[in-house]
């Protein structure tokens, strides 16, 4: 009897202590590809705080391309010019959320909460929106987005991550691949297929801190506005 109750109270231990874990427990990319080129963004986090890394709510990194002198055009990417990115709404469990923002060197940083509120333990869905531009490759037959879905610099578990891109109407997709794991890594614990508006894609298992999906979706050049193309 004794042995069942110190089974019984460790596996109690055992499952608070994943209940009180703090981590990412979702994550969903809505990507838009407009017809000016530009990007409209929208990720929805889903995380489990329990007050010690988040204690008023979470910040957002978000990386800038770099120029052409600094990285050298890629298959995927081939912008030489940065664009700003703008923050269109914040949001935490549907209601508006104060936010700042952060310029450095390669990116922003969007911090989101007020200094003097601290959060309950419990879960949260945020919302952040924003506006990006010169994200798209254009190779001679095929335009392309590559987009880093959550990026490599979570300290969190992500429990799983998906994204859908929905490119402008007429335009169909012809091919959509993935990445998944640390920098620079290539795995392929995804599955992603086309649809008739652009493109789904999802992990097919929960990530350590610090692992990312990413994915590139492609279709046929010259469909997009004149301004997608530096003209």
């Amino acid at each position: 009897m004794n042995k069942v109750l110190v089974v019984c109270a460790a596996l109690f231990v055992a499952g608070c202590g994943a209940q009180s874990e703090e981590r990412i427990l979702a994550w969903h990319s809505l990507i838009v590809v407009e017809k000016s080129g530009d990007l409209l963004v929208t990720e929805t986090i889903k995380v489990r705080a329990a007050g010690r890394a988040i204690k008023r709510g979470i910040f957002r990194n978000l990386p800038l391309l770099f120029d052409a002198e600094s990285k050298p055009p890629t298959k995927d990417l081939d912008q030489a010019l940065k664009k700003p990115i703008g923050v269109v709404s914040v949001k935490r469990d549907g209601e508006r959320e104060h936010y700042g923002v952060e310029n450095h060197g390669d990116g922003i940083t969007v911090r989101i909460g007020r200094r003097e509120v601290f959060l309950k333990p419990g879960i949260y869905t945020y919302e952040i929106t924003y506006r990006t531009g010169r994200q798209l490759s254009h190779d001679e037959g095929r335009d392309a987005v590559y987009w880093n879905v959550n990026g490599t610099g979570w300290s969190f578990p992500i429990d799983e991550v998906s994204a859908t891109v929905t490119l402008p109407a007429g335009i169909k997709g012809t091919k959509i691949r993935g990445y998944t794991g640390k920098l620079n890594e290539k795995g392929e614990d995804y599955r992603a297929e086309l649809t008739a508006t652009g493109a789904t894609i999802a992990t097919t298992r929960p990530f350590d801190p610090k692992e990312n999906l990413s994915l590139v979706l492609e279709w046929p050049p010259g469909l997009l506005d004149a301004a997608a193309y530096g003209k």
